[in-house]
């Protein structure tokens, strides 16, 4: 499969997701009583880092490694299963100290009945590795969307008849249930019973996926961190607000860099040998990320203040202000979530683990600097944070695919002259012609918006060749089909 069949097929399954979330939301959220959401938030910190542990970067290594032996394969399985059930049982022993500590009884049992899901998970880790090592993502997004269909069915079934918190323990076991059922049935590789755990197979991948886990673990917590120093310094309010924008900032971002990483990997680990491949493809593919972050970033950024103050409210008005620093960091974390699937295919876990550190210091820096002062500071000191963390990695990344800083920006230079003749043109519509602080209403930023894709479509079709190719390509494609 190629690349973009590849992206089709993830950007189908990820849809589907994002529609499932959006049931969950809205649906089930009228239900089900804000404290029992409570309680699974507090369960899913602790299994969000239990799903960090869970294959320790095992499954990464069977779609990077070039030969991969039956032994490797069984190795690695049986490890992902002993893991598995290490950690459901690690849960089981910990749930009455974690509920506790929070002080929330009915937690204990939430979080026995969630340890089901590491088993479940582990055990069908290494088939759902082969079946992405052979670019198999037709077939693996099925499996998700049912699985997640019928996830979604089980909780609102069980939310109707007052489960409450269990709905949403519902669903979540059964969509890996689910999951795991089907792929150990598609799958054409079964597990052997004669062959165990290896040594020499555990050293052969334990520099790979020891690295990439300790990555992990350095970006979960990066991640998390800025909440926790919010809530400890500032108030509740301002972290509500400040989560917001992060949430608003993370929706496009995570969506477009899962389906362009998981659709990616496959692809650069077969041509990993060939510097020449793995560059036109990252390049490509950072080419149409940036072609849709960047003006739909900027945009949010320049009108964040209609924007919230329209679809959310006054009262999140914070939020607002601290967008404008938050939608420009997208547009550079949108490049740098791409990178490690490039630093995995070519091997180089150590490089991004260091990379990652490196990434931490920044941020934890700038999370340090700015809760001195106000939340907007905070927030644009996380911004240049990020700015300063692009030059490493971006160096490191073109060093090892044999690229350089003039040939990127000159792949990228039409978007970037194209966004900020966008920005410029709609600064002078709200200077001479509509004031922001005049948008009362939808219409004028629908037509707003309207107008900026006008702006940068005209810009992008008269600088850039490979824009036009495409789009011709597709004009004429439509014609012929006539």
């Amino acid at each position: 499969m190629s690349l973009i069949s590849n992206a089709k097929w993830n950007a189908f399954s990820q849809l589907f997701k994002m529609v499932v979330q959006v049931v969950n939301l809205v649906y089930l959220a009228k239900i089900i009583p804000p404290a029992e959401y409570g309680l699974m938030a507090m369960a899913v910190v602790i299994t969000n880092f239990g799903i960090l542990l869970r294959d320790l970067g095992t499954s990464a290594a069977i779609i990077q490694y070039k030969e991969l032996t039956e032994n490797l394969k069984n190795t690695i399985f049986w490890l992902n299963f002993i893991l598995g059930f290490s950690l459901a049982i690690v849960i089981i022993l910990l749930a009455p100290i974690i509920s506790s500590l929070y002080h929330q009884p009915k937690l204990t049992s939430v979080l026995v009945l969630l340890s089901i899901i590491f088993p479940l998970s582990s055990s069908a880790a290494t088939h759902l590795a082969l079946m992405e090592r052979e670019s198999k993502f037709k077939l693996i997004s099925i499996i998700e969307v049912s699985s997640s269909l019928t996830s979604v069915i089980v909780a609102v079934i069980f939310a109707n008849l007052g489960f409450g918190v269990y709905s949403l323990v519902a669903q979540a076991i059964v969509i890996n249930f689910m999951s795991a059922l089907q792929f150990w049935k598609v799958s054409k590789w079964m597990p052997s019973r004669r062959v165990f755990i290896r040594l020499a197979d555990i050293k052969l991948i334990f520099g790979f996926s020891a690295n990439l886990s300790l990555f992990n673990l350095i970006n979960y917590f990066s991640r998390n961190l800025d909440s926790f120093i919010i809530g400890k310094y500032m108030s509740a309010t301002i972290l509500g607000s400040y989560n917001l924008a992060y949430r608003i900032m993370l929706f496009p971002l995570q969506s477009l860099t899962f389906v362009a990483s998981r659709s990616l990997y496959p692809i650069l680990s077969k041509d990993q040998e060939h510097n020449d491949k793995i560059k036109t493809t990252y390049y490509n593919c950072v080419f149409v990320i940036l072609l849709i972050t960047a003006p739909l970033m900027s945009g949010i950024a320049l009108y964040s203040k209609p924007f919230i103050l329209l679809v959310f409210g006054p009262q999140w008005y914070i939020t607002a202000d601290v967008l404008k620093w938050l939608a420009p960091t997208a547009i550079i974390q949108s490049v740098l979530s791409i990178s490690g699937a490039v630093f995995m295919a070519k091997g180089k876990t150590d490089v991004l683990m260091r990379l990652g550190v490196i990434g931490t210091t920044l941020q934890v820096g700038a999370f340090l600097a700015g809760v001195h002062f106000s939340i907007n500071t905070f927030a644009l000191f996380y911004l240049i944070a990020n700015i300063l963390n692009f030059f490493p990695v971006m160096y490191f990344l073109l060093k090892l695919i044999s690229g350089d800083f003039l040939s990127f920006f000159r792949q990228i230079n039409p978007i970037i002259i194209s966004t900020c003749g966008m920005i410029f043109l709609l600064k002078m519509i709200d200077h001479f012609v509509l004031n922001i602080n005049n948008i009362k209403n939808f219409w004028w930023l629908a037509i707003l918006s309207i107008i900026g894709v006008c702006i940068y479509f005209s810009f992008m079709m008269l600088l850039s060749f490979q824009f036009r190719t495409v789009i011709f390509t597709k004009l004429k494609y439509k014609a012929i089909k006539k």
